[in-house]
Protein backbone atom coordinates (compact mmCIF):
# COMPACT_ATOMS: atom_id res chain seq x y z
CA UNK A 1 0.00 0.00 0.00
CA UNK A 2 1.49 3.40 -0.87
CA UNK A 3 1.18 6.16 1.27
CA UNK A 4 -1.07 8.03 -0.52
CA UNK A 5 -3.33 5.44 -0.08
CA UNK A 6 -2.68 4.97 3.56
CA UNK A 7 -3.71 8.59 3.86
CA UNK A 8 -7.02 8.65 1.89
CA UNK A 9 -7.58 4.95 4.14
CA UNK A 10 -7.51 6.85 7.54
CA UNK A 11 -8.81 10.17 6.15
CA UNK A 12 -12.02 8.50 4.65
CA UNK A 13 -14.68 8.73 7.10
CA UNK A 14 -13.69 12.10 8.85
CA UNK A 15 -13.48 13.36 5.07
CA UNK A 16 -16.88 11.64 4.02
CA UNK A 17 -18.72 12.96 6.84
CA UNK A 18 -17.34 16.48 6.20
CA UNK A 19 -18.35 16.57 2.33
CA UNK A 20 -21.67 14.68 3.24
CA UNK A 21 -22.19 17.64 5.60
CA UNK A 22 -21.06 20.67 3.23
CA UNK A 23 -22.39 19.35 0.10
CA UNK A 24 -25.82 18.02 1.54
CA UNK A 25 -26.39 21.91 2.87
CA UNK A 26 -25.44 23.64 -0.64
CA UNK A 27 -27.59 21.34 -2.65
CA UNK A 28 -30.91 21.08 -0.30
CA UNK A 29 -30.93 25.04 0.04
CA UNK A 30 -32.17 26.03 -3.70
CA UNK A 31 -35.74 24.39 -4.00
CA UNK A 32 -36.42 26.10 -0.88
CA UNK A 33 -35.55 29.19 -1.68
CA UNK A 34 -37.16 28.37 -5.14
CA UNK A 35 -40.22 27.91 -3.13
CA UNK A 36 -40.26 30.43 -0.94
CA UNK A 37 -39.11 33.63 -3.48
CA UNK A 38 -40.63 32.25 -6.84
CA UNK A 39 -42.20 35.53 -8.01
CA UNK A 40 -40.45 39.08 -9.16
CA UNK A 41 -41.96 40.70 -6.41
CA UNK A 42 -40.70 38.51 -3.53
CA UNK A 43 -37.39 38.12 -4.96
CA UNK A 44 -37.10 41.93 -5.30
CA UNK A 45 -38.57 42.37 -1.39
CA UNK A 46 -35.40 39.95 -0.38
CA UNK A 47 -33.10 41.91 -2.32
CA UNK A 48 -34.41 45.21 -0.48
CA UNK A 49 -33.85 42.98 2.66
CA UNK A 50 -30.29 42.30 2.11
CA UNK A 51 -29.08 44.93 0.74
CA UNK A 52 -28.01 47.10 3.66
CA UNK A 53 -24.47 47.08 5.30
CA UNK A 54 -24.94 44.42 8.40
CA UNK A 55 -26.04 42.03 5.76
CA UNK A 56 -23.41 43.35 3.30
CA UNK A 57 -20.83 42.78 5.91
CA UNK A 58 -22.23 39.29 6.78
CA UNK A 59 -22.86 37.76 3.15
CA UNK A 60 -20.96 40.58 0.54
CA UNK A 61 -22.21 43.03 -1.69
CA UNK A 62 -25.63 42.33 -3.92
CA UNK A 63 -25.07 41.63 -7.21
CA UNK A 64 -26.59 43.65 -9.94
CA UNK A 65 -28.92 42.56 -11.96
CA UNK A 66 -32.47 40.41 -11.19
CA UNK A 67 -32.24 38.79 -7.94
CA UNK A 68 -33.63 35.44 -8.98
CA UNK A 69 -33.97 32.68 -6.59
CA UNK A 70 -30.63 31.41 -8.24
CA UNK A 71 -28.68 34.66 -7.67
CA UNK A 72 -30.32 34.73 -4.04
CA UNK A 73 -28.73 31.04 -3.29
CA UNK A 74 -25.52 31.86 -4.76
CA UNK A 75 -25.38 35.29 -2.58
CA UNK A 76 -26.68 34.06 0.78
CA UNK A 77 -24.49 30.94 0.79
CA UNK A 78 -21.05 31.32 -0.80
CA UNK A 79 -19.66 33.18 2.06
CA UNK A 80 -20.72 31.32 5.40
CA UNK A 81 -19.95 28.01 3.37
CA UNK A 82 -16.74 29.46 2.21
CA UNK A 83 -15.62 29.84 6.00
CA UNK A 84 -17.05 26.08 6.60
CA UNK A 85 -14.84 24.36 3.65
CA UNK A 86 -11.94 26.64 5.12
CA UNK A 87 -12.08 24.84 8.24
CA UNK A 88 -12.43 21.56 6.68
CA UNK A 89 -9.28 22.51 4.98
CA UNK A 90 -7.48 23.38 7.86
CA UNK A 91 -8.61 20.52 10.24
CA UNK A 92 -7.63 18.00 7.38
CA UNK A 93 -4.22 19.70 6.42
CA UNK A 94 -3.38 20.18 10.02
CA UNK A 95 -3.98 16.15 10.82
CA UNK A 96 -2.24 14.85 8.14
CA UNK A 97 1.28 17.16 8.55
CA UNK A 98 2.06 19.06 11.42
CA UNK A 99 -0.01 16.91 14.23
CA UNK A 100 1.09 14.00 12.29
CA UNK A 101 4.71 14.88 13.17
CA UNK A 102 4.05 15.19 16.54
CA UNK A 103 2.57 12.08 16.74
CA UNK A 104 5.69 10.47 15.83
CA UNK A 105 4.07 9.07 12.90
CA UNK A 106 6.08 10.85 9.84
CA UNK A 107 9.32 9.34 11.44
CA UNK A 108 7.51 6.13 11.31
CA UNK A 109 6.98 6.34 7.99
CA UNK A 110 10.40 8.05 6.70
CA UNK A 111 12.47 4.81 8.40
CA UNK A 112 9.87 2.59 6.38
CA UNK A 113 11.63 4.09 3.12
CA UNK A 114 9.19 6.51 2.00
CA UNK A 115 10.87 9.69 0.56
CA UNK A 116 9.86 12.91 2.17
CA UNK A 117 9.03 13.84 -0.95
CA UNK A 118 6.58 11.22 -1.20
CA UNK A 119 4.83 12.59 1.88
CA UNK A 120 4.59 15.53 0.78
CA UNK A 121 3.35 14.81 -2.63
CA UNK A 122 0.67 12.39 -1.23
CA UNK A 123 -0.49 15.10 1.21
CA UNK A 124 -1.27 18.00 -1.19
CA UNK A 125 -2.85 14.90 -3.06
CA UNK A 126 -4.89 14.20 -0.67
CA UNK A 127 -6.34 17.60 -0.47
CA UNK A 128 -6.44 17.92 -3.92
CA UNK A 129 -8.43 14.10 -4.28
CA UNK A 130 -10.77 15.76 -1.06
CA UNK A 131 -11.76 19.05 -2.87
CA UNK A 132 -12.20 17.64 -6.66
CA UNK A 133 -14.81 15.30 -4.89
CA UNK A 134 -16.55 18.29 -3.47
CA UNK A 135 -16.42 19.68 -6.43
CA UNK A 136 -17.52 16.91 -8.67
CA UNK A 137 -20.92 16.52 -6.06
CA UNK A 138 -21.26 20.00 -5.72
CA UNK A 139 -21.68 20.49 -9.75
CA UNK A 140 -23.23 16.94 -10.31
CA UNK A 141 -25.78 17.96 -7.00
CA UNK A 142 -26.75 21.29 -8.29
CA UNK A 143 -26.93 20.60 -11.87
CA UNK A 144 -29.92 17.65 -11.10
CA UNK A 145 -32.41 20.22 -10.41
CA UNK A 146 -34.83 21.78 -12.79
CA UNK A 147 -34.93 25.62 -11.02
CA UNK A 148 -34.64 28.76 -13.38
CA UNK A 149 -31.58 30.42 -13.01
CA UNK A 150 -29.73 27.48 -11.90
CA UNK A 151 -27.59 27.28 -14.86
CA UNK A 152 -25.10 24.78 -15.52
CA UNK A 153 -22.35 27.39 -15.59
CA UNK A 154 -23.65 29.21 -12.71
CA UNK A 155 -23.14 25.26 -10.59
CA UNK A 156 -19.75 25.40 -12.16
CA UNK A 157 -18.91 28.63 -10.53
CA UNK A 158 -20.29 27.97 -7.54
CA UNK A 159 -18.49 24.49 -7.20
CA UNK A 160 -15.46 24.91 -8.43
CA UNK A 161 -15.02 28.36 -6.28
CA UNK A 162 -15.97 26.27 -2.88
CA UNK A 163 -13.21 23.90 -3.70
CA UNK A 164 -10.48 25.77 -4.36
CA UNK A 165 -11.39 28.22 -1.28
CA UNK A 166 -10.62 24.77 0.60
CA UNK A 167 -8.16 23.65 -0.81
CA UNK A 168 -6.22 27.21 -0.80
CA UNK A 169 -6.97 27.35 2.83
CA UNK A 170 -5.34 23.14 2.79
CA UNK A 171 -2.45 24.32 0.91
CA UNK A 172 -2.02 27.34 3.25
CA UNK A 173 -2.22 25.10 6.57
CA UNK A 174 0.38 23.20 5.08
CA UNK A 175 3.00 25.90 4.15
CA UNK A 176 1.80 27.19 8.49
CA UNK A 177 2.60 23.63 9.43
CA UNK A 178 6.64 24.08 7.95
CA UNK A 179 7.55 27.56 9.73
CA UNK A 180 5.82 26.87 13.02
CA UNK A 181 6.41 24.02 15.61
CA UNK A 182 3.23 22.94 16.47
CA UNK A 183 -0.26 21.68 15.56
CA UNK A 184 -1.94 24.12 17.92
CA UNK A 185 0.04 26.69 16.80
CA UNK A 186 -0.74 25.94 13.14
CA UNK A 187 -3.81 25.01 13.74
CA UNK A 188 -4.31 28.74 15.72
CA UNK A 189 -2.71 30.54 13.03
CA UNK A 190 -4.58 29.45 9.70
CA UNK A 191 -8.17 29.57 11.51
CA UNK A 192 -6.71 33.60 12.49
CA UNK A 193 -6.49 33.44 9.24
CA UNK A 194 -9.54 32.41 7.91
CA UNK A 195 -11.30 34.61 10.82
CA UNK A 196 -9.42 37.67 9.50
CA UNK A 197 -9.89 37.20 6.09
CA UNK A 198 -13.34 36.97 6.56
CA UNK A 199 -13.33 40.30 9.22
CA UNK A 200 -11.40 42.49 6.81
CA UNK A 201 -14.34 41.89 3.93
CA UNK A 202 -17.28 42.50 6.05
CA UNK A 203 -15.17 45.93 7.19
CA UNK A 204 -14.44 46.95 3.37
CA UNK A 205 -17.32 45.62 1.26
CA UNK A 206 -19.57 48.54 3.82
CA UNK A 207 -16.83 50.77 3.62
CA UNK A 208 -15.30 50.18 -0.30
CA UNK A 209 -15.34 46.98 -1.77
CA UNK A 210 -12.09 48.14 -3.66
CA UNK A 211 -10.05 47.29 -0.40
CA UNK A 212 -11.98 43.97 -0.31
CA UNK A 213 -9.40 42.68 -3.05
CA UNK A 214 -6.85 40.78 -1.22
CA UNK A 215 -9.10 39.05 0.89
CA UNK A 216 -10.15 35.22 -0.99
CA UNK A 217 -13.72 35.60 0.24
CA UNK A 218 -14.17 38.85 -1.91
CA UNK A 219 -12.43 36.59 -5.60
CA UNK A 220 -15.97 34.33 -4.51
CA UNK A 221 -18.48 37.02 -4.33
CA UNK A 222 -16.95 39.26 -7.17
CA UNK A 223 -17.72 35.65 -9.33
CA UNK A 224 -21.01 36.96 -8.80
CA UNK A 225 -22.69 33.15 -9.33
CA UNK A 226 -26.26 32.50 -11.56
CA UNK A 227 -25.59 36.39 -12.21
CA UNK A 228 -22.65 37.66 -14.30
CA UNK A 229 -20.70 34.72 -13.82
CA UNK A 230 -17.31 36.47 -13.73
CA UNK A 231 -15.21 33.92 -13.97
CA UNK A 232 -12.06 36.74 -14.26
CA UNK A 233 -12.26 36.36 -10.42
CA UNK A 234 -10.95 32.74 -10.28
CA UNK A 235 -7.46 33.53 -11.57
CA UNK A 236 -6.33 34.95 -7.98
CA UNK A 237 -6.77 31.25 -6.68
CA UNK A 238 -4.18 30.81 -9.05
CA UNK A 239 -1.91 31.71 -5.71
CA UNK A 240 -2.70 28.13 -4.59
CA UNK A 241 0.31 27.11 -6.78
CA UNK A 242 2.51 28.87 -5.16
CA UNK A 243 1.64 27.71 -2.20
CA UNK A 244 2.44 24.30 -3.03
CA UNK A 245 6.07 25.28 -4.58
CA UNK A 246 6.41 27.06 -0.94
CA UNK A 247 5.32 23.76 0.74
CA UNK A 248 7.36 21.19 -1.02
CA UNK A 249 10.13 23.20 -0.38
CA UNK A 250 9.70 24.21 3.09
CA UNK A 251 9.05 20.36 3.88
CA UNK A 252 12.05 19.03 1.88
CA UNK A 253 14.44 21.80 3.64
CA UNK A 254 13.88 21.16 7.38
CA UNK A 255 14.12 17.96 9.49
CA UNK A 256 11.22 16.30 10.80
CA UNK A 257 9.94 17.73 14.03
CA UNK A 258 12.13 20.71 13.61
CA UNK A 259 10.11 24.05 12.01
CA UNK A 260 11.76 27.46 10.96
CA UNK A 261 9.82 29.63 13.55
CA UNK A 262 10.43 28.94 16.86
CA UNK A 263 8.32 30.11 19.24
CA UNK A 264 9.28 29.88 23.82
CA UNK A 265 11.96 27.22 22.99
CA UNK A 266 14.20 29.06 25.76
CA UNK A 267 11.51 28.40 28.40
CA UNK A 268 11.01 24.49 28.20
CA UNK A 269 11.89 23.61 31.48
CA UNK A 270 8.91 25.18 33.06
CA UNK A 271 7.56 23.97 36.72
CA UNK A 272 4.26 22.54 35.70
CA UNK A 273 2.36 21.07 39.34
CA UNK A 274 -1.01 20.74 38.36
CA UNK A 275 -3.04 19.63 35.23
CA UNK A 276 -5.19 22.43 34.89
CA UNK A 277 -2.19 24.34 33.98
CA UNK A 278 -0.63 21.83 31.79
CA UNK A 279 -4.25 22.08 29.70
CA UNK A 280 -3.59 25.61 29.99
CA UNK A 281 -0.40 25.60 28.63
CA UNK A 282 -1.17 23.07 25.78
CA UNK A 283 -4.19 24.83 24.54
CA UNK A 284 -3.22 29.10 25.33
CA UNK A 285 -2.23 29.64 21.69
CA UNK A 286 -6.00 28.65 20.32
CA UNK A 287 -7.82 30.32 23.23
CA UNK A 288 -5.69 33.43 22.63
CA UNK A 289 -6.55 33.42 19.00
CA UNK A 290 -10.31 32.83 19.16
CA UNK A 291 -10.25 35.87 22.05
CA UNK A 292 -8.60 38.05 19.59
CA UNK A 293 -10.44 37.17 16.80
CA UNK A 294 -14.18 37.61 17.98
CA UNK A 295 -12.59 40.97 19.45
CA UNK A 296 -12.04 42.11 16.51
CA UNK A 297 -15.08 40.75 15.12
CA UNK A 298 -16.84 42.61 17.22
CA UNK A 299 -14.65 46.16 16.61
CA UNK A 300 -16.02 45.17 12.75
CA UNK A 301 -19.49 45.09 13.18
CA UNK A 302 -19.15 47.88 15.90
CA UNK A 303 -18.43 50.09 13.45
CA UNK A 304 -21.21 49.76 11.31
CA UNK A 305 -24.09 50.52 13.15
CA UNK A 306 -24.32 53.75 12.20
CA UNK A 307 -25.12 53.91 8.80
CA UNK A 308 -27.91 51.25 10.06
CA UNK A 309 -30.75 53.50 10.63
CA UNK A 310 -29.73 55.91 7.63
CA UNK A 311 -29.72 52.76 4.99
CA UNK A 312 -32.63 51.37 6.13
CA UNK A 313 -34.89 54.00 6.42
CA UNK A 314 -34.30 54.88 2.93
CA UNK A 315 -35.20 51.44 1.82
CA UNK A 316 -39.04 51.82 1.71
CA UNK A 317 -39.96 48.02 1.32
CA UNK A 318 -37.75 47.10 4.00
CA UNK A 319 -38.95 49.62 6.32
CA UNK A 320 -42.71 48.40 5.78
CA UNK A 321 -41.77 45.29 5.98
CA UNK A 322 -40.29 45.46 9.84
CA UNK A 323 -42.92 47.93 10.52
CA UNK A 324 -42.75 50.00 13.58
CA UNK A 325 -39.96 47.34 15.14
CA UNK A 326 -36.28 48.52 15.51
CA UNK A 327 -34.73 48.30 12.07
CA UNK A 328 -31.32 48.29 13.52
CA UNK A 329 -32.15 46.04 16.95
CA UNK A 330 -33.52 43.14 13.98
CA UNK A 331 -29.78 42.82 12.48
CA UNK A 332 -27.61 43.62 15.90
CA UNK A 333 -30.25 40.72 17.43
CA UNK A 334 -28.96 38.39 14.23
CA UNK A 335 -25.16 39.79 15.00
CA UNK A 336 -25.05 38.78 18.82
CA UNK A 337 -26.68 34.77 17.84
CA UNK A 338 -24.13 34.10 15.34
CA UNK A 339 -21.27 35.93 17.45
CA UNK A 340 -22.53 33.62 20.34
CA UNK A 341 -21.73 30.30 17.77
CA UNK A 342 -18.83 31.64 16.88
CA UNK A 343 -18.11 32.20 20.69
CA UNK A 344 -19.10 28.62 21.39
CA UNK A 345 -16.96 27.32 19.27
CA UNK A 346 -13.20 27.35 20.28
CA UNK A 347 -15.43 25.55 24.07
CA UNK A 348 -16.69 22.47 21.88
CA UNK A 349 -12.78 22.45 20.49
CA UNK A 350 -11.72 22.73 24.42
CA UNK A 351 -14.09 20.28 25.26
CA UNK A 352 -12.74 17.91 22.46
CA UNK A 353 -9.43 18.03 23.08
CA UNK A 354 -9.80 15.94 26.24
CA UNK A 355 -10.74 13.28 24.01
CA UNK A 356 -7.79 13.85 21.69
CA UNK A 357 -5.78 13.55 24.61
CA UNK A 358 -7.28 10.00 25.51
CA UNK A 359 -7.06 8.90 21.98
CA UNK A 360 -2.93 9.55 21.64
CA UNK A 361 -2.60 7.67 25.30
CA UNK A 362 -1.70 11.04 26.92
CA UNK A 363 -4.29 10.84 29.46
CA UNK A 364 -3.99 7.33 30.26
CA UNK A 365 -0.44 8.81 31.42
CA UNK A 366 -1.62 11.29 33.42
CA UNK A 367 -4.19 9.13 35.32
CA UNK A 368 -1.75 6.49 36.09
CA UNK A 369 0.63 9.29 37.51
CA UNK A 370 2.48 8.33 40.29
CA UNK A 371 2.66 7.30 44.33
CA UNK A 372 2.56 10.69 45.21
CA UNK A 373 0.59 12.53 43.13
CA UNK A 374 -1.93 10.75 40.54
CA UNK A 375 -4.61 13.29 38.46
CA UNK A 376 -8.49 12.27 38.50
CA UNK A 377 -10.63 11.43 35.59
CA UNK A 378 -13.37 13.75 37.04
CA UNK A 379 -10.16 16.63 37.71
CA UNK A 380 -9.46 15.70 34.04
CA UNK A 381 -12.96 16.43 33.26
CA UNK A 382 -13.61 19.51 35.17
CA UNK A 383 -11.35 20.79 34.06
CA UNK A 384 -11.81 20.41 30.14
CA UNK A 385 -15.04 21.79 31.32
CA UNK A 386 -14.51 25.08 33.18
CA UNK A 387 -12.38 25.89 30.11
CA UNK A 388 -14.80 25.75 27.95
CA UNK A 389 -17.10 27.89 29.40
CA UNK A 390 -14.49 30.05 30.46
CA UNK A 391 -13.43 30.43 26.82
CA UNK A 392 -16.92 30.39 25.34
CA UNK A 393 -18.36 33.35 27.90
CA UNK A 394 -15.21 35.25 27.74
CA UNK A 395 -14.88 35.04 23.71
CA UNK A 396 -18.94 36.42 23.62
CA UNK A 397 -17.95 38.98 26.50
CA UNK A 398 -15.22 40.50 24.00
CA UNK A 399 -17.18 40.83 21.24
CA UNK A 400 -19.71 42.37 22.29
CA UNK A 401 -17.36 45.09 23.65
CA UNK A 402 -16.27 45.14 20.88
CA UNK A 403 -19.41 46.39 18.81
CA UNK A 404 -20.31 48.75 21.87
CA UNK A 405 -16.58 50.43 21.73
CA UNK A 406 -16.80 50.83 18.13
CA UNK A 407 -20.33 52.31 18.22
CA UNK A 408 -20.57 54.11 21.27
CA UNK A 409 -19.94 57.33 19.03
CA UNK A 410 -22.52 56.57 16.84
CA UNK A 411 -25.61 59.41 17.55
CA UNK A 412 -29.28 57.81 17.69
CA UNK A 413 -28.40 54.20 17.81
CA UNK A 414 -31.68 52.88 19.94
CA UNK A 415 -29.31 50.18 21.77
CA UNK A 416 -28.10 50.81 25.32
CA UNK A 417 -25.46 49.58 27.27
CA UNK A 418 -28.03 47.95 29.20
CA UNK A 419 -29.63 46.15 26.19
CA UNK A 420 -25.14 45.04 25.69
CA UNK A 421 -25.65 44.11 29.23
CA UNK A 422 -28.44 41.70 29.12
CA UNK A 423 -27.52 40.01 25.79
CA UNK A 424 -24.20 39.15 27.36
CA UNK A 425 -26.51 37.43 30.11
CA UNK A 426 -29.03 35.77 27.63
CA UNK A 427 -26.89 33.98 25.32
CA UNK A 428 -24.23 33.11 27.77
CA UNK A 429 -26.55 31.03 28.96
CA UNK A 430 -27.17 29.44 25.92
CA UNK A 431 -23.35 29.12 25.27
CA UNK A 432 -23.11 27.29 28.81
CA UNK A 433 -25.94 25.21 27.83
CA UNK A 434 -24.29 24.15 23.99
CA UNK A 435 -20.88 23.51 26.05
CA UNK A 436 -22.80 20.83 28.47
CA UNK A 437 -24.43 19.37 25.95
CA UNK A 438 -20.81 19.16 24.66
CA UNK A 439 -19.46 17.56 27.83
CA UNK A 440 -22.45 15.13 28.45
CA UNK A 441 -21.60 13.54 24.73
CA UNK A 442 -18.05 13.73 25.55
CA UNK A 443 -18.85 11.60 28.79
CA UNK A 444 -20.92 9.60 26.91
CA UNK A 445 -18.87 8.54 24.00
CA UNK A 446 -16.08 9.42 22.16
CA UNK A 447 -17.92 9.17 18.67
CA UNK A 448 -20.63 10.55 20.22
CA UNK A 449 -18.85 14.20 20.74
CA UNK A 450 -19.29 15.03 17.08
CA UNK A 451 -23.41 14.74 18.10
CA UNK A 452 -22.77 18.61 20.18
CA UNK A 453 -20.71 19.81 16.08
CA UNK A 454 -23.78 18.66 14.85
CA UNK A 455 -26.30 20.37 17.44
CA UNK A 456 -24.17 23.83 16.99
CA UNK A 457 -24.53 23.22 13.20
CA UNK A 458 -28.24 23.00 13.82
CA UNK A 459 -28.29 26.04 15.74
CA UNK A 460 -26.84 28.18 12.94
CA UNK A 461 -28.89 26.70 10.50
CA UNK A 462 -32.24 27.50 12.53
CA UNK A 463 -31.07 30.97 13.39
CA UNK A 464 -29.89 32.40 10.28
CA UNK A 465 -31.73 30.54 7.31
CA UNK A 466 -34.53 30.61 9.65
CA UNK A 467 -34.56 34.03 8.99
CA UNK A 468 -34.25 33.83 5.34
CA UNK A 469 -36.08 30.47 4.26
CA UNK A 470 -39.14 30.94 7.02
CA UNK A 471 -38.64 27.59 8.54
CA UNK A 472 -41.16 26.24 10.64
CA UNK A 473 -41.32 27.56 14.55
CA UNK A 474 -41.17 23.83 15.15
CA UNK A 475 -37.57 23.52 14.39
CA UNK A 476 -36.65 26.98 15.51
CA UNK A 477 -37.65 25.84 18.72
CA UNK A 478 -34.89 23.21 18.94
CA UNK A 479 -32.44 26.36 18.98
CA UNK A 480 -31.40 27.16 22.23
CA UNK A 481 -29.96 30.34 21.38
CA UNK A 482 -33.52 31.41 19.33
CA UNK A 483 -33.26 34.77 17.43
CA UNK A 484 -36.05 36.72 18.53
CA UNK A 485 -36.65 39.33 15.68
CA UNK A 486 -36.75 42.75 16.75
CA UNK A 487 -35.40 42.18 20.51
CA UNK A 488 -32.33 42.13 22.24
Amino acid sequence: MTYFKLLMKNLRMKAALWIFALCGLSISVPPVFNGLYSTAAEQEGMKMTVDNPAMVALIGPVPGGDYTSAVMFGHQMLMFMALFHGLFGILIANGIARRAEESGLTEYVLSAGISKKTIVTSQLMSGILINSLVFIILFGGLSLYDIEGLSITGNLYYALGLALFGLLFFVMTLVIGNLFDSGDMTFGIALSLLIIFYLYRAVTDVMNTAYSVISPYHWLSRIEVYGDNREIWLIPFTVILILIILSYVLFLKRDIGDSYIKIGKEKNLRKIYSYPKLAFINMRVMIISWLIGLFAAGLSYGSIFGDLESLIGENDMLRESLGSNDAAGFFISMLLVISALMAAVPALMITGRMLNEEKDGRLEVIIAGTMNRKVSRTKVFITHYLYGVAAGVSSFLLTILGMYLASMNVDDLSITIKDYVLSAVNYSAGIIFIIGVSALFAGISKKLHLAAWLYAAYIFFANYFGVLINIDEVFNAQSILLFKQYAL
